[in-house]
């Protein structure tokens, strides 16, 4: 019912806009390249101070978005950092994707990938469905999306690209709907579709949410397929701490899950190039042509990767950046 009540309040509002949001407090919106339909903000106050915040901030490399419009300036910036202190090779991280696949089809195991809901299972799929068009990945193995939510925003990519919607890669919208299917692909929406996957052998490929692997339908998978030394689980975006799939490329042995404990033998690989968070570089240059902000808070982040991207602006552009404490800040806004 709160929810209810709370959408009705709810308006869009078209990126490039200024729309007045309170009495002479403006808030216009920026693509942010994240996942579809983000955006950055940018915030002009009563007096004429003006603050931005990145949000989850995209990457240029993102395969089919376009990249996020640069920051034009502020007097405080608020930026996410969560990688801060890392360098994303997609390259690389493709090769080391398929080869983890073919390693396992080879010696007859399942592929299991936590992917979270929004964009991650879009990346995975568009991923699967070029290997598959490049003959890279065998055309057999069947591709299994177990999750409701990730399947309702499969459909929305899809009329997004139907659409043709402007932040999406022009070479996306021209291949269309197929970029995003790598037949053989089933879909598991009811509970029923799920636990059949459970009886799926030999080569596979299932995605499944949460990406992290706190909740949801993935612990089932995970439970089945980690015993497994044949199998493998691929960690495809950023895992924070405390999570099972930070416990798993940290190289954890067992997972408690379901009320017991799981031994972990499968083969457990990370390709965080696949993440649609900018690494450092690119924060970096999403920052570069802008004026100075008095000060840029560095926020969504551990604190190694805050404090390491804090060195870097401080040193490549000279900028005031702060890694915010509960103590809280002080900066002078002239």
């Amino acid at each position: 019912m709160d929810v209810d009540h709370t959408m009705r309040l709810v308006r869009t509002v078209e990126p490039g806009t200024e729309t007045e949001i309170a009495r002479d407090t403006r808030l216009t919106l920026r693509h942010a390249g994240h996942i579809l339909g983000s955006t950055w903000a940018l915030l002009t106050l009563e007096d004429g101070h003006t603050l931005a915040s990145s949000g989850d901030l995209g990457r240029p490399a993102h395969p089919l978005l376009r990249p996020p419009e640069p920051f034009t300036g502020a007097d405080v910036l608020l930026l996410e950092s969560t990688y801060g202190n890392r360098h994303h090779d997609s390259d690389s991280s493709r090769a080391v994707f398929r080869d983890a696949l073919n390693r396992t089809f080879t010696r007859g195991g399942t592929v299991v990938i936590p992917a979270f809901a929004v964009d991650r299972t879009e990346v995975v799929l568009h991923e699967l469905a070029r290997l598959r068009a490049a003959d890279e990945l065998p055309r057999t193995v069947p591709v299994y999306v177990d999750s409701p939510m990730a399947l309702a925003a499969l459909r929305v990519y899809e009329e997004a690209l139907a659409a043709r919607a402007p932040e999406i890669r022009p070479e996306v919208l021209e291949a269309g709907a197929s970029v995003l299917d790598p037949a053989p692909f089933s879909a598991a929406r009811s509970v029923e579709e799920s636990m059949a996957i459970q009886d799926v052998r030999g080569p596979a490929v299932i995605v499944s949410a949460s990406g992290m692997a706190t909740g949801g339908r993935i612990l089932r998978h995970l439970a089945r397929l980690l015993p497994g030394s044949q199998n493998t689980v691929v960690i495809v975006g950023f895992a924070a701490a405390g999570t099972r799939a930070r416990d798993l490329v940290d190289g954890a042995r067992t997972l408690k899950m379901l009320g017991g404990y799981v031994p972990a033998r499968a083969e457990v690989v990370n390709v965080p190039g696949l993440s649609a968070h900018a690494d450092a570089g690119e924060l970096l240059s999403w920052l570069r042509y802008a004026p100075a902000p008095n000060a840029t808070y560095l926020v969504l982040g551990e604190p190694e990767s805050a404090e390491a991207l804090r060195t870097r602006i401080d040193r490549s552009l000279g900028w005031t950046a702060v890694v915010p404490r509960r103590s809280g800040e002080r900066v002078l806004v002239r």
